[in-house]
Order: C-alpha cells, then sequence, then structure tokens
C-alpha cells in the first residue's frame, strides 16, 4: 500500500495509477482491508492481478463478492428510496417469440458451460478457466452455507425441510447447491439450460458419491410444462440472467407445480433505476452470447402466485447481484393446503 502511495505523490495523477495494473501488492491488501484476511494461496494473488485491469476493476470484483456483502453492515448498503419512477418493463410475447429468447439464453449459457463452467456460477477471478482444487473446494463449499442460511431462513418462518420429500432446483449448475440439498430430499431434480453445466454436475457428484438427483436438461421452453410436482422449488442467482418474458414464463411454471402445502424459495432482481425492457428493441438488436442482468417487477410475481393460491411467507432483500440503484429480493412463497 506504501508504494501506491508514493506512486500517487510522485506523479499527483490519480489517474495514472489507477491505470497502470494490479500490482501483487495491491491484490493482498484488498484482501486485508476488505475481506479482513490473508489471500489463501499464491494461485488466488496471480488470477486476481491476471482477472482485474486495474485498481478499480479490482476494488469493485471485491465490494460484488458475497463474502465482502456478508461482512458489511445492512446500514452501509446503497438503499432505494422508493420514489424512483417505473420501469417499462414487457413481458407478454408469442410462442415463436418466446421459443426465440428461450433459444438465445440457452446458447450462451450452453457456451458458458463449455467455456468458464465455474466462473459462469460465480464470477470471481479464482474460478475463471481450470480453478485450483483449493478453489473448486472452496465452489461447492458455498453451496453448503447456501443451504445453511436457506434452513435459517425457514426456521425464522416456522417452516422446514422436514416431511418434504420433492425438490426441484432450477438453474442448478454444476450442482454447487444441489448436492448440498440431496441430502433432505427422497429425490431432487436438478434442472439447468446448459448440457455443458449437466454433463460436468452429474460427473462431479458421481466423483463423490452423491445419490438422488435427476439430471433434466431444459432444451426449450415448452420443456417447462414438463417439470414434475415438488414439495419445495429453489433458485437463486439464475433467473437475472432470463429476459422478462423467460422470468414470467419461469415463476408461473413455480406457482403451477408447487405442490400443496409446498415452499418456493427463489430470488429475482426487483427493480433497476433506468432498467427498460421493450421486446421489439431487444429482439432487433444484435443478440450475442453473454451473461444478461434483467429485472422483473415485484407487484407481478405476488399475482401470479396469489393465483396459484399460494400466500407470500417472506420477502428480503439480498442485495445478490452487486448492481448499484437495484433491488434484488429473495422470496418464500407457500401454497395453501388442498
Amino acid at each position: 500500500m506504501k508504494k501506491l502511495v508514493d506512486r500517487l505523490m510522485r506523479t499527483g495523477n490519480r489517474q495514472d495509477v489507477l491505470e497502470s495494473g494490479v500490482s501483487r501488492e495491491a491484490v493482498e491488501w484488498a484482501y486485508r482491508l476488505l475481506l479482513g484476511r490473508e489471500p489463501e494461496t499464491e494461485a488466488v494473488i496471480e488470477l486476481q492481478m491476471e482477472g482485474n485491469r486495474d485498481l478499480g476493476q479490482l476494488r469493485n470484483s471485491f465490494l460484488a463478492s458475497p463474502e465482502f456483502n456478508d461482512r458489511l453492515p445492512p446500514a452501509a448498503r446503497i438503499q432505494l428510496h422508493g420514489g424512483e419512477p417505473p420501469n417499462v418493463i414487457e413481458s407478454d410475447g408469442s410462442p415463436e417469440l418466446l421459443a426465440r429468447l428461450f433459444e438465445h439464453i440457452h446458447r450462451s449459457w450452453h457456451q458458458f458451460g463449455e467455456e468458464q463452467p465455474f466462473w459462469s456460477v460465480l464470477t470471481a477471478p479464482e474460478y475463471r478457466d481450470q480453478p485450483e482444487e483449493v478453489a473448486i473446494e472452496r465452489f461447492f463449499a458455498s453451496g453448503k452455507a447456501e443451504i445453511e442460511r436457506f434452513q435459517k431462513t425457514l426456521k425464522r418462518m416456522n417452516l422446514s425441510l422436514e416431511g418434504r420429500r420433492t425438490c426441484l432446483e432450477y438453474g442448478c449448475g454444476l450442482g454447487r447447491v444441489t448436492r448440498h440439498l440431496a441430502p433432505h430430499f427422497e429425490r431432487i431434480t436438478g434442472v439447468d439450460i446448459s448440457a455443458a453445466h449437466l454433463a460436468k454436475a452429474r460427473a462431479l457428484a458421481e466423483a463423490k458419491g452423491i445419490e438422488g438427483i435427476d439430471w433434466l436438461h431444459l432444451r426449450s421452453i415448452d420443456q417447462l410444462n414438463e417439470l414434475p410436482q415438488v414439495d419445495v422449488i429453489y433458485s437463486l442467482i439464475v433467473l437475472q440472467h432470463n429476459p422478462p418474458p423467460v422470468i414470467e414464463r419461469i415463476i408461473k411454471t413455480f406457482a403451477r407445480i408447487l405442490r400443496p402445502g409446498g415452499i418456493a424459495y427463489f430470488q429475482v432482481p426487483t427493480y433497476r433505476v433506468g432498467y427498460e425492457f421493450r421486446l421489439a428493441d431487444y429482439l432487433n438488436g444484435k443478440l450475442k452470447p453473454g451473461m444478461e442482468m434483467h429485472v422483473y417487477p415485484q407487484s407481478r410475481i405476488f399475482r401470479i402466485f396469489a393465483e396459484a393460491g399460494a400466500v407470500p411467507v417472506s420477502v428480503v432483500e439480498d442485495g445478490c447481484t452487486g448492481i448499484l440503484r437495484e433491488r434484488s429480493n429473495t422470496f418464500i412463497f407457500q401454497k395453501a393446503q388442498a
């Protein structure tokens, strides 16, 4: 850190310092100041140096990380005040248009599964390309932490997973969370749009002797009609990567396949300052493969589940996206008993 200050004093130009790349010292101090610990390995330091072009990107990478967010006091997070203008979000479309949207997302995530399977799930530099074994272990351990948080949330609502036989995880990716959900159910269905992710998820789970998981590749949007009825639905950091018309179709599916008394636990961004989605403009643009971030309004989510006979049990702001001036919510809905 002293070297960075010395360079700033010599040049007098903050921008020159910020644009001059990322040093080992900068990475070490980012870990110490923002995460309160030392870097795990030399390989992690090198990944951070290679994966961040300047200090600004390094800073933003750490500030957006789940580890930093968990350490941040709620009062320190940037909050929306509630008086922001409405988003214009079109979510209606013909079956043909929905199929086109789905195919675009399908193509993007299959490519991610082939080229960046771990990073596309958790976008930290240490998961790029072929991660070190210690990074892979940390990757899957983070899924266990997610399930522990899920259980604590249910307990706070006087609910539990006990007695619930079946579960569906939508957007299971590499099975990071799926393998930790599996012991709580007789059967769990891991659904994903990417065949490449699923193939790796199955192989990694089998290598660990994990059983009770049915891996399902969602090849088309019409396959949503074939998903089984279940007692629990789980989906985090997934829906946000779909355009609003696809998010709507998925959420309607959640509400439909949830069994009486069942629990749906899922996350989706519900507001972003300046966001809009106009279907014609989106389809007329260049639909290039990539990781998109979208928004779907709270009010429509409440209406969809109300029409299916389900009530909101919990709605919390979660900070899952790390995008400023955005609200992301984690919902729990429970369907009425028959």
